[in-house]
């Protein structure tokens, strides 16, 4: 997950692989609806499988994956009852700040009947007004404690004049609007909804997956003209992970016609914030390009290939993992990189959010030499002075360049990191993912020497980040002249002709000589 300039980053929601034999048990099936949407709340009944069994426990998530801080989720529920198949009420009682004990005696099945309060829509939280919602996973659904992961059916009953809703969800046999299943509670999860009056999707077809792209809420920059954007970008992915692993993703906008955006990515869809205008100048939208390149990078990253701590997950206890460089920090790298073999911008452009990504580090992170960037994802929930922490956001691309210089050269440009992601995307995008140990020597079996070591340095010390290397192999420097720009990268005048190729080359044999810059 990602955040623009304006706002603070946010992370994102992660993928639990759920055993096969879900479908063999019965659904929670859950309804939605907006009886009040002025009151900024909304209703959840959900039809619980209770097998016979005298008493159930139920639960909400405390946190959702990727947005690491506690959130207590159970604490927005306003109101809640249970009743029989029959209609009769059952004793049900708070347990635990995030369960519910309900008394079913010995019935086969009951309804958990709550209200949720939904004030701001965003992609961090529910939200409700007159004309729409945002409905996400963790903070929605309460479900079964036991681990037994069963299917879920999802029905909205939406307010007079909203258009319908959107969501990643696969429909309902019946083929009904608004009516969606979920083979597992972490698919469903992972699956947010938008639905209200000013829905408005634009479906196209890239690299030979079914893509939508939604807005909720009133837009200047038009889906067709995003598509052309897009289109593109997703290709570049697509060849850079030898394909894609899902048969459609929705790209899901919410309009809060603020400054900047965030983005929250999931399973088969990423959840944005935005203001819903049109970027106008080059710089700005390559920047936003390499946002959207940063979160649909992740669908793989993160989603599918992820540190061993993050799925399968328990949702009642926050996980803590040191891969979170990798997670965040490389999908940054890698997003912005992508944007550019896309075609979207110049060489220089990209040097720019390069030399941002540098300038951030060298400036404005002064904890880079207190802590690691594997402590501080290991941290992440922790409170920490600003002063004493460093953003793996920050020094996560950086290091994806110190590591790149290291690879092509010692490899004489035969090696990359794409062909680290890759192999550690074949090893571990399955039912385990991986170690810190097991990265490291992945990626070292995909270059075909011990990089073991500078990883280690740059990721497990606070050691400074020398760029001399990447400097060399790519024929730059930085500025000099203007102490405001001492940490800006340019292509050094002198640049030889095989740094000028290693350079094209990066950035997927586009020359970045010297027409580029004439604008």
């Amino acid at each position: 997950m990602k955040a623009l300039r304006l706002a603070v980053p946010v992370l994102a929601l992660l993928l639990f692989f759920a055993p096969t034999h879900a479908a063999s048990l019965a659904p929670l099936k859950y309804t939605i609806s907006f009886p009040q949407p002025a009151s900024k709340t909304f209703n959840v009944d959900v039809v619980v499988p209770a097998d016979g069994r005298k008493d159930v426990e139920l639960m909400m998530a405390i946190w959702a994956p990727g947005f690491y801080g506690l959130q207590n989720y159970a604490d927005r529920v306003t109101a809640f009852s249970a009743r029989s198949s029959g209609g009769a009420p059952l004793e049900v009682t708070k347990s635990s700040p995030s369960r519910w004990h309900v008394v079913t005696d010995g019935k086969p099945s009951f309804t958990f009947s709550y209200t949720l309060s939904a004030p701001r829509p965003s992609n961090l939280s529910n939200g409700v007004t007159e004309t729409g919602a945002v409905v996400l996973g963790p903070s929605t659904y309460v479900t079964l404690v036991e681990k037994a992961h069963r299917p879920a059916d999802v029905r909205l009953e939406l307010p007079a004049g909203w258009k319908g809703s959107m969501t990643s969800l696969d429909g309902a046999k019946d083929g009904a609007p608004n009516h969606y299943a979920a083979p597992d509670y972490d698919t469903l999860a992972d699956s947010p909804i938008l639905a209200g009056v000013d829905l408005v999707t634009t479906s196209f077809k890239a690299a030979g997956i079914q893509h939508y792209w939604t807005y909720l809420g009133q837009a200047e920059y038009s889906g067709d003209k995003v598509v052309g954007m897009l289109t593109p970008l997703i290709e570049a992915h697509a060849k850079f992970w030898r394909g894609l692993p899902f048969k459609k993703y929705a790209f899901l906008n919410i309009v809060t016609g603020g400054g900047g955006g965030s983005g929250v990515e999931h399973l088969n869809s990423v959840a944005i914030t935005t203001s819903g205008r049109e970027p106008q100048t080059p710089e700005a939208k390559f920047r936003n390009a390499a946002f959207i390149s940063h979160e649909y990078f992740h669908a793989m990253n993160v989603k599918r290939l992820r540190p061993v701590e993050l799925g399968p997950f328990d949702y009642e206890h926050s996980p803590v993992t040191t891969g979170l460089w990798v997670a965040e920090g490389l999908t940054s790298y890698f997003g912005d990189l992508l944007a550019a073999r896309a075609g979207i911008g110049t060489v220089e452009d990209y040097l720019a959010i390069c030399s941002r990504h540098i300038t951030d580090l060298q400036t404005r992170q002064p904890g880079r030499l207190f802590q690691t960037i594997e402590q501080a994802s290991a941290q992440m929930f922790e409170r920490i002075p600003a002063d004493k922490k460093v953003d793996y956001y920050v020094k996560g691309p950086v290091v994806g360049m110190a590591l790149e210089a290291r690879i092509r050269r010692m490899t004489n440009g035969k090696k990359s990191m794409d062909d680290v992601m890759r192999l550690e995307y074949k090893r571990w995008s399955g039912a385990r993912g991986y170690t810190a140990a097991d990265f490291a020597r992945t990626a070292a079996d995909a270059v075909g020497f011990d990089i073991k070591p500078l990883m280690r340095q740059l990721v497990a010390t606070t050691e400074e980040v020398d760029y001399t290397e990447f400097l060399d192999w790519f024929g730059l420097r930085f500025m000099t002249g203007d102490p405001a720009k001492a940490w800006t990268l340019e292509i050094r005048p002198d640049a030889t002709p095989a740094q000028q190729a290693h350079l094209a080359e990066l950035v997927g044999g586009r020359t970045p000589f010297p027409q580029v810059f004439n604008r």
